[in-house]
């Protein structure tokens, strides 16, 4: 037998071993990596729980920062894709769907990398004494083909320092934002429309005696102002908080009203006439006394942050409920943030 029908034997034989050992290898691989982040559940699931801000904590991110992203479906939840298209040598092309979303504890999603095959991850997430417990997983079904089993014995190693790097990444932003927990508040998105008001802007010094007196006041004028015009009130108080903290509050008390008056404010009048903001906002409904609301609007601010949503206006507050007949733990007041 010549030299070359032996290596060709040898060869063949090789090759047999090597499929034989490879259908002994796993057919499905998982990779898993977990941190601990200094910040709410909350704040964690709603960053995880949609692609706003994901580039910002993404570990491939930079390998190619000309890459084409595409948005679609639902903002956040069941159903948000993310699809990328770049560099094929770095990051490829391909698309990640959301599958599974339970409020702070769980995101899945499914991986489509096209030619290369699907895969699924998924986050699990759980509060620790020191902080929340973030967990990265990978899942991948090799199939039948040998070449991606022995691929598969790779795997935890290659992908395994991306997802460290990812949530190390995760947990810088998330330890940045506020640590307020927002956890059980309902935000609702609106496209909030155009109210006309007569309104008064007005300011008092800190304190909520002090802040109730000046929107007495305000409103007392407003009344007066829309009795003289003959027109009829058509909406819930508003006020309109343009700023507050230690040196006090700046706001604009209005009540919404019908048709313009036929007759124009008087010159110097404090009571004027405007429409409010006209577009995107968020949405909650605080219940209880007004000594209360800033903690929901702690929680608010901190949803909107890890949502990634810029303020885009000063925020206002609708007195659903009369505070002169109601009981302060069952006054109802609609908040609302503009934003972009």
């Amino acid at each position: 037998m010549s030299i070359f029908k032996v290596l060709l034997l040898g060869i063949v034989g090789l090759f047999v071993v090597l499929c034989g050992v490879a259908y002994l290898l796993p057919q499905q691989v998982h990779v898993e990596r977990s941190t601990v982040i200094a910040a709410p559940p909350a704040t964690i699931f709603t960053l995880l729980n949609g692609y706003k801000r994901y580039n910002e904590w993404s570990p491939w991110a930079e390998m190619d920062p000309n890459a084409a992203y595409t948005y679609s479906g639902p903002a956040t939840g069941r159903g948000a894709k993310l699809a990328w298209k770049g560099n094929p040598k770095t990051v490829g092309e391909g698309s990640q769907t959301i599958t599974a979303s339970e409020p702070y504890t769980s995101v899945g999603m499914d991986l489509d990398f096209g030619s290369e095959g699907v895969a699924k991850a998924a986050f699990s997430i759980a509060p620790t004494t020191i902080g929340t417990r973030v967990t990265w997983g990978f899942d991948s079904d090799l199939g039948m083909n040998p070449v991606s089993r022995y691929f598969g014995l790779m795997f935890d190693g290659m992908i395994g320092k991306d997802f460290e790097k990812g949530l190390a990444n995760l947990k810088t932003l998330a330890e940045k934002l506020p640590k307020h927990d927002f956890a059980g508040l309902e935000v609702e998105v609106i496209d909030a429309a155009p109210i006309r008001v007569a309104y008064v802007s007005s300011s008092a010094p800190k304190g909520d005696a002090a802040i109730g007196q000046a929107m007495a006041l305000a409103y007392r004028q407003i009344g007066s102002a829309m009795k003289g015009w003959k027109v009829q009130q058509a909406g819930a108080p508003i006020s309109i908080n343009k700023s507050w903290g230690d040196a006090g509050y700046e706001f604009d008390a209005a009540i919404p009203i019908g048709a313009a008056p036929e007759v124009s404010p008087t010159p110097g009048s404090p009571v004027r006439i405007k429409e409010t903001y006209t577009g995107k906002a968020l949405k909650v409904v605080h219940v209880g006394a007004y000594s209360g609301m800033q903690d929901t609007y702690d929680k608010l601010f901190a949803y909107a942050a890890a949502s990634g949503l810029e303020q885009n206006g000063p925020p206002w507050d609708e007195y659903v409920t009369d505070p002169g007949s109601t009981p302060a733990p069952e006054l109802r007041t609609n908040i609302y943030l503009p934003v972009k």
